[in-house]
């Protein structure tokens, strides 16, 4: 019966470290320079605690609904977010503050810079279901050997 018990309470405690906690779930809409865009946002926590971001975006007159998938780094303190296209095709620096992320996308080459704001719209949980499966769906593609 003790062994069971340990064997119990061991198995419950490595489910638990192996969930992440999802912090924050958000979509922004806004401009990239003169285009739309929507960006998706989710922050989580492992359980080492270490708090890091995903997400991906897409321009809106994209007709094939393709999205970019962002490699983040981001200071939880000061709200920055360092954003690289997957593939290396730009980066988004952008800072995140009441609803907003403002910031700038840079060309690989540095050439092309383009102003972006963006502001939080709210979504219902089966959108955000859709977002998290999209994301999923671009991870796969990115990371699948």
């Amino acid at each position: 019966m003790k062994t069971n018990l340990i064997a119990f309470l061991l198995l419950i405690t490595s489910v638990s470290f192996g969930q992440d906690t999802i912090l924050s779930q958000e979509l922004y809409e806004g401009k990239l320079g003169d285009k739309s865009i929507s960006l998706y946002l989710k922050i989580a926590e492992n359980g080492c605690p270490t708090v890091y971001a995903t997400g991906m975006y897409k321009y809106k007159q994209n007709k094939t609904n393709n999205w970019l998938l962002l490699e983040i780094v981001f200071s939880e303190t000061k709200n920055q977010f360092t954003m690289v296209e997957h593939f290396n095709t730009g980066i988004l620096i952008l800072t995140r503050k009441e609803g907003t992320l403002q910031g700038i996308w840079i060309s690989p080459d540095g050439k092309k810079q383009f102003e972006v704001n963006l502001i939080k719209v709210k979504t219902t949980p089966s959108e955000i279901e859709k977002l998290e499966e999209k994301l999923d769906l671009e991870y796969y593609y990115a990371h699948d050997c």
